[in-house]
């Protein structure tokens, strides 16, 4: 005899609803009107300002210590593996929802499977103290890669920004992970000193433009990571010597409270090291 299934709480009866919503709209078009519509936009004036303020300023000094599930009134959404592969977006989206309804957002910098960001929403971020959520009508933001950090991506990042600020490309400035010491010609400099050097050189090859990366390859020896780097950059007649150029770029980093920070840069071709 078949086993009978249990009724289904309006919570799951609801969410399966709003998920076929979005697979219609995702798959044919079909618009469906959002159950919170948006308020008139209008001017807010100084007392209202002040007063969110300070409503911030009594979350800060009291937080709420109700895990978030509570503050969305416990929704019901399906385990993980409950979910098949193509139902994963909607679901998704659906917790996004019920979590910017609160004034939360979750954002994920490197691409993850979506399986993944489902299971950390639902089973992790869901668990956190609501804290200042929604506070003076202030968003609270979370960053999966704080709980879990890909260091394979976040170096490729410093590696790219890095080189464009030195040679010219749209980075203006260099990314924040940098060594409070760093090896400059065989001495220890600090990393004010560092910024310096980089900027300087930055000026003084005011012919040069960035053209891109080609390859960058990333070893991992424990506490220190070493990447190399392929690129290519352009010179004007400025220079003296116009055309495209090819160089290789070598990266040392240290690990430091949970994420890799570069401690010696070596570009030999542009009098770097």
């Amino acid at each position: 005899m078949a086993k009978k299934k249990g009724k289904k709480s309006s919570e799951e009866i609801k969410f399966e609803n709003e998920l076929k919503k979005l697979k219609l709209s995702a798959e044919h078009g079909a618009h469906f009107a959002d159950e919170k519509k948006e308020e008139p936009h209008k001017i807010e004036s100084e007392q209202d300002f002040l007063s969110r303020m300070k409503e911030f300023e009594n979350a800060m000094e009291n937080p709420d210590k109700r895990e978030i599930i509570a503050l969305l009134g416990f929704p019901n959404f399906p385990a993980v593996n409950d979910l098949a592969d193509e139902e994963l977006s909607a679901a998704i989206e659906l917790v996004n929802i019920a979590l910017a309804n609160e004034n939360i957002v979750l954002e994920v910098i490197h691409p993850t499977p979506e399986r993944e960001i489902y299971r950390f929403l639902t089973e992790e971020l869901l668990l956190h103290n609501a804290g200042i959520a929604g506070a003076g009508g202030m968003t609270m933001h979370f960053i999966y890669e704080e709980f879990y950090p890909n260091h394979t991506e976040d170096i490729k990042s410093d590696v790219r920004d890095i080189l464009h600020f030195v040679c010219r490309g749209y980075k203006s400035v260099l990314p924040w992970r940098i060594a409070f010491e760093v090896k400059l010609y065989n001495k220890k400099v600090s990393q004010k000193e560092f910024e310096t050097f980089l900027g300087d050189h930055r000026q003084v090859f005011i012919g040069m433009s960035f053209i891109g990366v080609d390859s960058i390859d990333i070893t991992f020896d424990g506490a220190e990571a070493t990447a190399t780097a392929s690129f290519r950059y352009y010179l004007d007649e400025s220079s003296g010597t116009p055309g495209e150029g090819e160089a290789e770029a070598e990266f040392h980093f240290e690990l430091f409270d949970d994420c890799y920070l570069l401690n010696h840069l070596v570009i030999p071709d542009l009098g770097i090291g």
